[in-house]
């Protein structure tokens, strides 16, 4: 009797333990319906909010390409010179606009780029505006590393007649670390299209490559020009200092008046009865420079740049394309002596 009363015992505690077992799971079990319910909840919380993300984030960038879309078409009424007013993001690819106060408040490749937009009208036109002074320019560029646009309103002159007129002149990077540019607008600015210049048609020579410097026996068909042409056709000047300043970005003030012409070949495909006018060959020109540049403390470098440069007629597209390289250093023997 005492046997069983123990082993009945023993049975009460472990039914005992089993139902607090049991209590435990089901409390357990509870707990767990209670997580699973809030976790449901939460995730059709995370569910709502994540739909209103996304609603709010399509209509942001429906905002934002209403307002990229606004912006250009003001920016390109102007073809892209008057942006005054206009407020783009530049992360958002706007424009920068800057104003020249000063003859000197413009960086020496703006005024390069507007001289030969000068020079591309003057050339197409027949006519001798100068440049007087530059008022604006907008870039337009996707970052400070990339090649840019620029949009420049200047002041022309005509020196036979001393009227002033504004103009407008417009030059498109292809490349950063070369010289590879096209002009696409040089016009008096009152002769505006309204946004129409840049929907034509691109001419196919911006692919054109630039040839090697040739050997000797190729050269005797270039005509070389004399000392005294290269005054009355500055644009060979103009084109060697844009080529030196766009392949040497990283000196901030380069001295242009340190760089000497030696020698200069022209080349044009167009058919000429005197040498000479292949100087003023519109359609196709390369031009071979030989140049020093000096380095001071009587040291020179030899140098060679070679420029394409390509004039679409029907749309008065200018492309040009350079490359340089440097030969040696010499020492300049007659300064050391003196």
């Amino acid at each position: 009797y005492e046997l069983e009363k123990e082993k009945l015992k023993k049975w009460k505690e472990e039914l005992k333990k089993r139902k607090e077992e049991k209590k435990q799971w089901s409390q357990r079990c509870d707990k767990y319906e209670l997580e699973k319910e809030k976790l449901e909840k939460r995730k059709e919380e995370l569910k709502k909010r994540e739909e209103k993300l996304k609603k709010t984030k399509n209509q942001l960038m429906e905002e934002t390409r209403t307002r990229i879309a606004e912006y250009w078409g003001r920016v390109w009424k102007s073809d892209g010179f008057d942006i005054e007013g206009l407020v783009l993001e530049t992360y958002l690819g706007g424009m920068q606009a800057y104003v020249c106060k000063k003859p000197n408040d413009c960086p020496i490749l703006v005024s390069l780029y507007a001289k030969i937009g000068l020079h591309r009208y003057n050339m197409l036109q027949e006519a001798n505006l100068q440049l007087r002074s530059i008022k604006k320019y907008n870039t337009k560029s996707v970052c400070g590393f990339m090649p840019a646009s620029y949009y420049i309103t200047l002041e022309a002159v005509d020196p036979a007649t001393g009227s002033v007129a504004p103009f407008q002149v417009s030059s498109h990077e292809r490349c950063k670390s070369d010289m590879d540019v096209r002009f696409i607008v040089a016009r008096p600015q009152e002769t505006g299209t309204n946004g129409m210049v840049f929907r034509s048609n691109a001419p196919g020579f911006y692919n054109i490559p630039v040839p090697e410097w040739p050997s000797e026996n190729d050269q005797k068909q270039f005509y070389l020009v004399q000392e005294s042409e290269l005054k009355e056709n500055d644009w060979i000047r103009l084109y060697l200092e844009l080529e030196f300043v766009t392949t040497n970005r990283r000196i901030p003030d380069p001295k242009l008046s340190d760089l000497k012409i030696v020698e200069v070949m022209v080349d044009t495909k167009e058919n000429v009865e005197q040498p000479n006018e292949r100087l003023k060959g519109f359609k196709d020109a390369v031009v071979y420079i030989k140049y020093d540049q000096d380095l001071g403390e009587g040291q020179v470098c030899k140098r060679r740049a070679i420029i394409r440069r390509a004039v679409d007629l029907r749309t008065g597209h200018m492309s040009l394309k350079g490359h340089h390289h440097s030969l040696q250093v010499k020492i300049d023997d007659s300064e050391n002596a003196a």
